[in-house]
């Protein structure tokens, strides 16, 4: 720890009274953090995928529940019609999504976002039905900035990534990795913000549109 990290947390314990932490408290708390203890966890009655949808479209974004990972070529080629979005997209480097079978309409252009592009495709490390939230992790093929910079956000998740609620997804990355990505996103619609004047704006801090497609 550095003296001035050091320094500062001296002067919050002695603000609030206390001394140094000895031995054994510190072991207990090291200890408490290790294990991830869970606290209270609302409850919920409808169905995961139901909940995730509503909660996704109350915050403005797109949904679409598929069958089988194929149909993800039409549904977003659909999507993009749609919009009528460019179809010139730039992906993360996820090899199931590489191998399906594009049409010679659709561009895929992989991994890096140079702040042009229009439109993303990339996959999600799972989804949190209780808030309707994404995550979305960075490595070497999954670069952040495919998931602020398009104007058009388009992300794929498998049915089985669908988890119950956000501890379920912090214990999901802790048991995928070795080590902590370095960036580790939460998005729960398209980008806005009411700042001025309280008038809602899109695109404010990344992409003006959301879509989830999910798959199973």
């Amino acid at each position: 720890m550095s003296d001035t990290r050091e320094q500062v947390l001296g002067n919050i314990r002695s603000a609030l009274g206390h001394g140094e932490l000895d031995k054994a408290r510190v072991a207990e708390l090291r200890d408490h953090i290790a294990r991830h203890p869970r606290h209270i966890e609302p409850a919920f009655s409808e169905p995961p995928q139901q909940r995730f949808q509503q909660k996704l479209e109350a915050a403005e974004a797109s949904f679409a529940a598929l069958d089988t990972l194929p149909e993800v070529v039409a549904e977003v080629e659909r999507y993009l019609d749609a919009c009528a979005a460019p179809k010139h997209l730039v992906t993360s480097g996820d090899e199931w999504l590489a191998a399906l079978q594009w049409p010679e309409s659709i561009e895929l252009r992989p991994w890096v976002a140079k702040g042009d592009e229009k439109v993303s495709l990339t996959a999600a490390h799972c989804g949190i039905a209780e808030t309707g939230t994404l995550l979305l992790v960075s490595g070497e093929h999954k670069p952040t900035s495919l998931n602020f910079l398009p104007d058009y956000h388009i992300v794929v998740l498998r049915a089985d990534q669908l988890l119950l609620r956000m501890e379920d997804a912090w214990d999901s990355l802790r048991t995928s990795f070795a080590q902590m990505p370095r960036s580790v996103n939460f998005i729960s619609g398209p980008s806005k913000t009411a700042d001025v004047e309280q008038t809602v704006e899109y695109g404010a801090h990344g992409p003006r549109y959301l879509h989830v497609i999910l798959v199973g």
